[in-house]
Formats: C-alpha cells, sequence, structure tokens
C-alpha cells in the first residue's frame, strides 16, 4: 500500500501518530525559531543610542564627528559567517531610527572581530531597486536594545 505523505500537513501526521499510540519527539519552540532562521536571511544591524565617548584606549564609539563616522560603522564587530558570507547592507540606527544604510563589499577580520569594507551609503531608491525586500528605509523605527551595538537580525 503507498501513501503520498505530502497531501498531509505535519501536525495531521502528528496527531495520527500519536492517536495510535506513537510517542512523538517535538522541538523545543526556540529550536524550531533557531531553525527557521537559518533559512533566512541574516544582515548586520548597528543600533546607536546617540550618545558618543572615548574609551581609556583612545578609540571613538557612538555618533562622532562625520568624518571619523564611517570607521566607527565599519567598527570591529563579532559577525557570523552568514552575515560575512551575504555582504547584505548593513543598517545603521542612531536613537531608535534609521540614519544610515551601506553597502557591503567584504569583511576583514580583526582579532577575535571583524570590520566591514562598507561601499556607497545606500539611497531608498538604490535599496527598492536592489534590494526590494530589504526591511528597513531611512527614517524606520530600529529600536536600541541592550547588549552592544551590533545585532544582526533576519528577513
Amino acid at each position: 500500500m503507498k501513501c503520498n505523505l505530502s497531501e498531509f500537513s505535519i501536525e495531521d501526521l502528528i496527531a495520527e501518530l500519536e492517536k495510535r499510540g506513537y510517542e512523538v519527539h517535538r522541538p523545543h519552540p526556540t529550536t524550531l525559531a533557531r531553525r527557521k532562521q537559518r533559512t533566512n536571511r541574516t544582515f548586520p544591524v548597528i543600533s546607536r543610542s546617540g550618545r558618543s565617548y572615548v574609551a581609556t584606549n583612545g578609540r571613538l564609539y557612538g555618533e562622532i564627528s562625520p568624518n571619523q563616522q564611517r570607521q566607527a560603522d565599519a567598527g570591529y564587530w563579532r559577525v557570523g559567517e552568514a552575515i560575512r558570507a551575504a555582504n547584505l547592507p548593513m543598517t545603521v540606527a542612531v536613537a531608535g531610527t534609521v540614519e544610515r544604510i551601506y553597502e557591503v563589499n567584504s569583511w576583514s577580520p580583526h582579532g577575535d572581530k571583524w570590520v566591514a569594507a562598507l561601499g556607497a551609503l545606500l539611497t531608498d531608491n538604490d535599496l527598492d531597486t536592489r534590494y526590494p525586500d530589504y526591511p528597513y528605509r531611512y527614517g524606520d523605527d530600529c529600536p536600541t536594545r541592550n547588549g552592544g551595538a551590533y545585532r544582526p537580525e533576519t528577513y
């Protein structure tokens, strides 16, 4: 007897197995969420509070002079392999609002962190043309979160 399982949803098949007395192990919801994220595109987001400061080693952090801002945005980030391979645009939000979106040409290692080789600042028109499903545009809400400026997202 043949059965085409593609005609049934996973939930229907699990329900049928449980009805027949089988114990079905379901992955934890966070495991399912991580699996789903792996199928999405991951891109870098830098979310700054809007403040600036200089560390004891002289390194500048946050929103600084326009001449140095690009270098700070390229930063020293703990960037995963998926982001480095994709080279999708980098969104920079300041005080909860998208201020800059850069083209990313490549990533270079710097110790245990990475520095982006940033290309041009992309306009909303560039994004609409080249990345129509990119989730951010200038002026969009992009809330600052605790735990550091770098926080990758997926779409």
